[in-house]
């Protein structure tokens, strides 16, 4: 069992239209495809398709927030809402033919006090008999400069081994808590490290940590080696592939994979999703077929 938080989940759209998308033009897609979203989310869906339990939490309020939790129980994940008063977020990819997409991210709400009790309270539950828990993307308005490492600590002190994905404020006060994974990609490696981004610096002691890079796949440090993999094949849809970098490697560290097998299902993974529309959404059997062809190299 795996739990992921989301502190600022979204309703994600990706609307699909014929001809590229021309800036004051009216475009009327042919395909709208909406998932339960945000990168916790993101990750829980990942993690869920490849079999594992998963617990997901999360702040979800209004239409949005019932949609929201909907979507994932029909997707077999158990869901620990978080009340609040405001509607979740909501953001839009355009996929114009033969374009990069075009993306349009509402700002998360702000979270009142008591919601954020009420959230920290959750994961500490929710976290009771959890293998690992995975804390991704930013804190919404409202939260406490030290909310991740909060968050972060809520679910160690019950037990859990700890996973943060994140950037900024959240970023840098989850990483002083010494997650057991910290997984960024190279924009945020750039501004946590600087221009020498190197993957072992970023490592917690005793800790692993992962940069994710796009098409050029991804960087572990783990026990003392670097491994690097590159998916073996390029999508065109690669909103969530990160998020679901993530799910997988802690979807595989739940089953007892070493970290080589684990780099391998989450490349092959995060290389599925990005060959279908719709944010971190993959056939797992594809998954496996291409993580059977990463190629996984120790340096």
């Amino acid at each position: 069992m795996i739990v992921c938080i989301s502190p600022t989940p979204a309703v994600d759209r990706l609307h699909r239209v014929s001809g590229p998308v021309v800036v004051g033009r009216i475009h009327r897609p042919h395909e709208v495809v909406a998932v339960a979203g945000g990168k916790g989310l993101n990750a829980a869906r990942a993690a869920a398709q490849l079999g594992t339990p998963v617990r997901a939490v999360a702040p979800l309020g209004g239409a949005n927030g019932a949609w929201i939790e909907t979507q994932l129980e029909a997707a077999g994940l158990e869901v620990r809402r978080v009340p609040t008063d405001a509607e979740p977020r909501i953001c839009v990819s355009v996929a114009g033919e033969g374009q990069d997409l075009t993306e349009f991210y509402e700002g998360a709400p702000p979270i009142a006090a008591a919601e954020w009790d009420a959230l920290v309270d959750a994961v500490r539950d929710a976290a009771t008999g959890a293998s690992w828990v995975t804390l991704s993307g930013s804190l919404p308005p409202g939260a406490p400069v030290d909310g991740a490492a909060v968050l972060l600590e809520a679910a160690r002190a019950a037990g859990a081994s700890v996973a943060l994905d994140g950037s900024g404020e959240a970023l840098a006060a989850g990483v002083r808590v010494m997650p057991d994974l910290v997984k960024i990609n190279e924009h945020e490696a750039h501004g946590l490290l600087g221009a020498d981004v190197d993957v072992r610096a970023l490592r917690p002691a005793q800790g692993v940590a992962c940069i994710t890079r796009g098409a050029a796949g991804l960087e572990l440090a783990a026990n003392g080696v670097v491994l690097r993999a590159t998916p073996p094949t390029r999508g065109r849809y690669p909103v969530g592939c990160g998020d679901v970098t993530l799910g997988a490697l802690v979807a595989a560290r739940d089953t007892g994979a070493d970290w080589p097998a684990a780099v391998a299902l989450a490349v092959g993974a995060a290389a599925a999703a990005a060959e279908v529309p719709g944010a971190a959404v993959f056939d797992p059997a594809r998954a496996r077929e291409l993580a059977a062809a990463v190629d996984v190299r120790f340096t």
